[in-house]
């Protein structure tokens, strides 16, 4: 059996997934074919794209639209050439041109996805069409499990619906978080002044995580407590704001754009990551860490939001600077809660694996496969 997956494009967190689900899905006789796109415009200053070995990137055309987004078409002609397909599985969303040419030739379509738009305000007609795009597939793949409730109260049959957990690479993160050293881990906090009080956000600098509040709330955090330190390591849009704020604070770092033991060793030297604008895959980036995350009860966080569990694995404050300041200051300095929370990421990050990711999303290939067969 053949599958061929084309995803938008080649983020760094996905790449470990695709390596280890075709793998796996040789052993199971399914053969798996990743093919991917250029990067958006509006995502490429996040600079955590790459290329790798074993997967196909499609030309892409982009056309922009008002709001800073854009359609793209991605060109098909590679997915053609690797052979006839038993199942396609595509992203779910209205902008990817390519999935109307895929449903007019009556490919075998499924789509993976949040279920529904979580993460920004749009009208019921949009959200209607992009469930109604999805109900034209034969399976859905969803992030988390209030997509897939999304899904099936929009009218899809529960028993095509799999939910898969979305997560990152854990596995290389845990190895990488091992192998930070002491001495590495010492000149790190010296350098930057780090005195056991310190939050870090990690993530693409973007409108979405809301630097403003961030940088306003760590003004008011170091305030209550000198000790306090923030990090940040990201690129995007943003990026401008993040370097602005560690120049005028000498209690905000800037670090830039870190991956694989960078990261480790900032997340090694934090207390908490700070995220109060939107939470997606970041949550598992603190299960992993033992690195609770403190956020807000902002209205538009991604689906793995749902993933926190608030004073078990994360922290949830009121959405307002200073009752953020203080949810930041108040967690740091309580050492009973600190451990608390750190027990309640270890038990988390046992859950939200890749591996598990990886398994849930195979046996939904599987059981769409077996179901198109009769």
């Amino acid at each position: 059996m053949r599958v061929a997956i084309i995803h938008p494009w080649l983020p760094q967190y996905r790449v470990g997934f695709f390596r280890q689900l075709i793998a796996q899905g040789r052993d199971k006789g399914v053969e798996i074919n990743v093919f991917y796109g250029e990067t958006p415009p509006e995502w490429q200053e996040r600079r955590d794209t790459m290329s790798a070995a074993g997967f196909t990137k499609l030309e892409t055309h982009f056309i922009s639209v008002n709001g800073g987004r854009s359609f793209n078409r991605k060109d098909l002609a590679a997915v053609e050439r690797a052979g006839q397909n038993d199942l396609i599985i595509v992203e779910q969303a209205v902008r990817n041109l390519e999935t109307y040419e895929l449903l007019m030739r009556r490919e075998p379509l499924a789509f993976w996805g949040h279920g529904k738009t979580y993460t920004k305000k749009v009208s019921r007609l949009q959200d209607w069409f992009k469930q109604w795009l999805t109900r034209r597939g034969s399976w859905f793949f969803a992030y988390t499990p209030v997509g897939a409730e999304a899904m099936a109260n929009s009218g899809m049959a529960r028993e095509k619906i799999t939910v898969v957990q979305n997560s990152i690479d854990t596995r290389t993160l845990r190895e990488d978080l091992s192998n930070v050293d002491r001495d590495s881990l010492a000149s790190f906090k010296m350098k930057h002044d780090l005195r056991g009080k310190t939050a870090l956000f990690v993530g693409g600098l973007d409108r979405s995580k809301r630097l403003p509040f961030l940088f306003e709330a760590a003004t008011e955090a170091a305030r209550l407590d000198p000790d306090f330190r923030l990090l940040v390591a990201g690129s995007g849009d943003d990026q401008e704001l993040a370097e602005l704020a560690a120049a005028a604070n000498p209690n905000v770092r800037y670090l830039g754009p870190v991956f694989g033991s960078d990261k480790a060793l900032a997340i090694a030297a934090s207390q908490v990551i700070a995220m109060p604008g939107r939470v997606g895959l970041v949550a598992v980036d603190s299960f992993t860490g033992l690195t609770p995350i403190v956020t807000t009860q902002w209205k538009w966080h991604s689906v793995e939001f749902e993933y926190l569990e608030p004073y078990t694995n994360a922290v949830i404050t009121e959405d307002a600077v200073d009752a953020y300041a203080r949810g930041l200051v108040e967690t740091l300095q309580n050492e009973k809660l600190m451990a608390s929370l750190r027990d309640g990421c270890a038990e988390a990050r046992e859950k939200y694996t890749l591996d598990t990711m990886v398994s849930n999303f195979l046996n939904g290939v599987i059981s769409a496969l077996e179901m198109l067969r009769k």
